[in-house]
């Protein structure tokens, strides 16, 4: 049954509470669409200027360095070969002039030529002409959609089919790109077999992330199997998993297979609406959650893991968000900080709290068998309310290079023919 049917829209209703080169283009470039109007150049830098009124300017060994002909690049594993130790640092072109293909030609002391593709030249400029500390995104072909209750209710993401995300690639990048959007996606009609949510997890990532929970976890609150509140019927506030790895897990992915009681409703909080919140509320406090490392622990008789990062990690490039690390149950002992920094971390860790612990903020729902939810870990914040009788749960984790590594690469090569999806982005 899909989550946006009538029936089950009143459901949840009631649970919300060589020396010369080819033209410079990358593998998946199409036919350019800038055009150069202008070029000048002088012992360190080449000035480019388009037709559009922008501009920007290139080191001369920064152009050498982006060579992709086939002797300085290898266009089969995408890697350079050029050697950097090939050239001085302070080379500069004999000839730099446009083609008729649109393209920047400069011919280098050696005879080596190289053509840069305008269109390229355009996406990788890293300084626009008369500013500086321009940066650029990396690595994000899509932005997301931050959520509030409100927000979230009113575009609710409908559920994928388990059978078209095994076996259509339109269904899998579909919820590929639901998950990078939004933070979250469900895959319905799913067997109940913990076989089924390893499909899912291979089908998204490639392999399943083995931890010491083990590779695909069937558990109940019956048997405390690990030193972790999960295993308990407790209600769990709002947290990202796995804060003690170095790498915390990408993507977590549940399935609820049997409850026989009361409760149990699961929770989603958007870290990234809520840290975007505190920016605008409380610029201090957020200021301080970006740059102070914070450590964590899992801690029992057999393992005890350690790890550290800040609560919320900035993109270096762009100082967007990247990442919540947001475990106030796994915190370690807070003898790190400097005395006069332990006020602020207090009320900026409070105000943060505040945010997502605001019922406006919150989305409840209640996950059914056959009803897989499908988490980005790095910035969703889950929970779930007590509950009673016995409840039966599957879960695992996702790599996170390793889902977004699959992420960029089907961005870039295949045209989302998703309906749905469509409309999602164009709403």
């Amino acid at each position: 049954m899909s989550l946006l049917s009538s029936s089950k829209k009143m459901q949840l209703g009631e649970q919300l509470g060589g020396n010369s080169s080819q033209q410079y283009k990358e593998k998946s470039s199409s036919t350019s669409y800038h055009v150069i109007s202008a070029v000048t150049s002088d012992s360190e830098t080449v000035w480019i200027s388009w037709t559009d009124g922008s501009s920007a300017k290139f080191h001369n060994i920064w152009l050498r360095d982006h060579c992709q002909c086939s002797q300085c690049y290898n266009s089969t594993t995408y890697q350079k070969e050029f050697n950097i130790l090939d050239v001085p640092l302070d080379i500069k072109p004999i000839d730099v002039s446009l083609n008729e293909q649109n393209s920047l030609s400069i011919k280098w002391p050696d005879s080596h030529v190289t053509a840069y593709d305008a269109t390229w030249l355009k996406q990788h400029s890293y300084g626009e002409h008369g500013a500086s500390g321009v940066t650029r995104q990396t690595g994000k072909e899509q932005k997301p959609f931050l959520w509030d209750k409100n927000t979230i209710e009113t575009k609710l993401p409908c559920p994928f089919e388990f059978n078209k995300v095994i076996s259509e690639e339109d269904e899998l990048n579909g919820l590929f790109r639901r998950i990078v959007k939004y933070g979250f996606a469900f895959v319905e009609e799913t067997p109940t077999t913990v076989d089924a949510i390893e499909e899912v997890a291979i089908r998204l990532g490639g392999f399943v992330k083995e931890t010491h929970y083990g590779k695909v976890w069937e558990f109940s609150n019956e048997f405390l199997e690990h030193a972790d509140t999960a295993y308990t019927s407790d209600y769990l506030r709002g947290h990202t998993d796995s804060t003690y790895f170095s790498h915390p897990a990408g993507l977590q992915m549940l399935h609820c297979v049997e409850h026989e009681g009361t409760g149990g409703l699961n929770l989603l909080v958007d870290g990234f609406f809520a840290a975007e919140k505190l920016k605008q509320d409380d610029k201090a406090s957020f200021d301080f959650l970006t740059s102070t490392i914070i450590p964590f622990q899992y801690k029992s008789e057999n393992l005890h893991l350690k790890a550290h990062g800040p609560m919320i990690e900035l993109d270096p490039f762009d100082a967007s968000l990247s990442q919540i690390r947001f475990n106030t149950y796994d915190m370690a002992t807070l003898d790190c900080m400097k005395y006069e920094d332990i006020a602020q971390f207090y009320k900026a860790l409070r105000a943060y709290c505040c945010i997502t612990c605001a019922p406006e903020n919150q989305l409840w729902f209640k996950l059914v068998p056959g009803l897989v939810l499908i988490m980005g870990n790095w910035r969703v914040l889950h929970g779930r309310s007590s509950f009673t009788g016995k409840r039966t749960m599957q879960g695992c984790y996702v790599n996170g290079d390793d889902f977004f590594g699959k992420y960029r690469a089907k961005a870039v090569t295949h045209k989302d023919s998703n309906c749905r999806i469509i409309q999602e982005e164009q709403n």
